[in-house]
């Protein structure tokens, strides 16, 4: 008897991993990203779940904006979300599904730092999508205090503020099947 409940509860859990996954596959079919880089599906997955927290009208999330000093460009952002009502940017999110949660949460932490020291620089900074080209205000990013780390399952754990519904191995998967669906002509391509 506990056999039997034991795989009908194990069944189940996997019945709503593979639900989740279906549902950001289709949500994601119409995003015209490169999956060729290993941390894009973290960026899209992890947009998804940020967006869920702050739902538009009044919120967007953005993934991918650098931003630079005119000359060069200093760092990328991952995640960021922009509230539409107060004109301004009110978090910023780092993604790093890596091997070493370690060494994802130290990067993490170091392109946080690198972003602060410019952005309270009192320089010009320059923000662009690096997916549209589209150009932002600097004053949208003026004050901002709210950081977050984003991994695979089990970030939390150690030390990430969120973590993403997938382990790294389910990620890789996820990657090749975006892959090839963009192949196969049924999924948006860059």
């Amino acid at each position: 008897m506990k056999l039997s409940v034991f795989v009908s509860a194990l069944l189940f859990s996997l019945n709503l991993f593979a639900a989740n996954w279906a549902e950001d596959f289709e949500a994601l079919k119409s995003v015209p990203r490169s999956y060729e880089d290993s941390g894009a599906i973290c960026e899209e997955v992890a947009r998804l779940d940020v967006r869920k927290q702050f739902p538009a009208p009044q919120y967007h999330v953005e993934v991918g904006i650098a931003y630079g000093d005119g000359h060069r460009t200093i760092g990328e952002l991952d995640i960021i979300v922009f509230d539409l009502n107060m004109q301004r940017v009110v978090r910023i999110g780092e993604v790093k599904c890596w091997k070493s949660f370690s060494g994802g949460l130290n990067k993490a932490r170091d392109q946080r730092g690198r972003f602060l020291k410019t952005i309270r620089s009192n320089g010009q900074v320059f923000f662009k999508n690096t997916s549209t080209g589209q150009m932002y205000d600097q004053a949208w990013f003026e004050g901002i205090n709210d950081f977050i780390s984003i991994g695979q399952a089990g970030a939390v754990a150690n030390g990430y503020d969120q973590e993403l519904g997938y382990t790294l191995n389910e990620l890789h998967q996820h990657t090749g099947d975006m892959l090839r669906c963009q192949k196969q002509g049924e999924c948006a391509k860059p």
